[in-house]
C-alpha cells in the first residue's frame, strides 16, 4: 500500500498485533488461571520432599569429606598433637628455666639481700606475679658464681663472664618456699678480693625491698 494524503503509512506501533501470535481479542485478561490437577499437584509436592530431604544429606556428606580431607593433609606423626595441651605460659609454670630479663617478670621483682656476711653481695630475686625465683650476683669478678636450690624444686646457677655482675635463670615456687642462695668464689691467681664460699637460707617472708 502506498502513502499519500488518502492513505497514512502503516506502523507496528499503530495498533494491535496481528496474527496467530496475538491475543484474541475476545479474551479476558482478567480471568483466573485453571488450578492444576490434583494428581499433578501431589507428584510436584512429592519431588520438593525428596529435594529438601537428600539436598541435606548431601550437604552433610561434603562437610564430613571436607573435614576428612583436611586431616589427610597432616601427617600421622602429627594428629596426636591436636589433642595435646598447650605448653604452659609466662607468667606460670613455663617461666621455669627463662630469663626473668626477656620473660618480662625483672620488671615487678623484689629484691632481698643479706646485709651480713655479704662481700660479693648477692641477691635473691622474687616476682609474685610469674610465681618465680632466681639469684644475682652484684660485686663479683670473672668466675664468680651465684647458685640457689629451692626446697623440693629445681636449682640455677650462673656465673660471671666479665664485669661484677650476673643473674641466673629463673626458678619456679608456689605461694610458699625455702631457698637456698650461695656464692661461690673462682680460684685462682688473678683474684683481687679473696674470700669463700657462703650461702643464705629465705622463704617468702624476708624482708624484699
Amino acid at each position: 500500500m502506498t502513502s499519500g494524503p488518502d492513505y497514512p503509512a502503516e506502523t507496528p506501533e499503530d495498533g494491535p498485533a496481528r496474527g496467530p501470535s496475538g491475543p484474541s481479542p475476545d479474551a479476558d485478561p482478567n480471568a483466573p488461571h485453571q488450578p492444576l490437577p490434583y494428581r499433578v499437584r501431589a507428584r510436584l509436592r512429592g519431588a520438593g520432599r525428596w529435594l529438601r530431604v537428600h539436598a541435606r544429606h548431601a550437604l552433610v556428606v561434603g562437610v564430613v569429606t571436607a573435614v576428612a580431607g583436611a586431616l589427610a593433609t597432616v601427617g600421622a606423626d602429627q594428629l596426636p598433637k591436636l589433642f595435646e595441651e598447650p605448653p604452659p605460659g609466662c607468667p606460670g609454670a613455663g617461666c621455669d628455666g627463662k630469663s626473668p630479663k626477656d620473660s618480662g617478670c625483672a620488671y615487678d621483682a623484689a629484691t632481698w639481700e643479706p646485709k651480713e656476711g655479704n662481700p660479693v653481695r648477692i641477691h635473691l630475686r622474687y616476682s609474685k606475679s610469674c610465681g618465680a625465683v632466681w639469684g644475682r650476683i652484684v660485686n663479683g669478678e670473672p668466675g664468680d658464681m651465684v647458685t640457689l636450690r629451692v626446697s623440693g624444686g629445681a636449682a640455677r646457677s650462673a656465673s660471671i663472664d666479665y664485669r661484677h655482675d650476673k643473674y641466673t635463670t629463673m626458678a619456679t615456687v608456689g605461694p610458699t618456699f625455702r631457698v637456698r642462695l650461695c656464692a661461690v668464689p673462682m680460684t685462682g691467681p688473678r683474684r683481687t678480693v679473696t674470700w669463700v664460699k657462703y650461702c643464705f637460707e629465705a622463704t617468702e617472708h624476708v624482708p624484699w625491698e
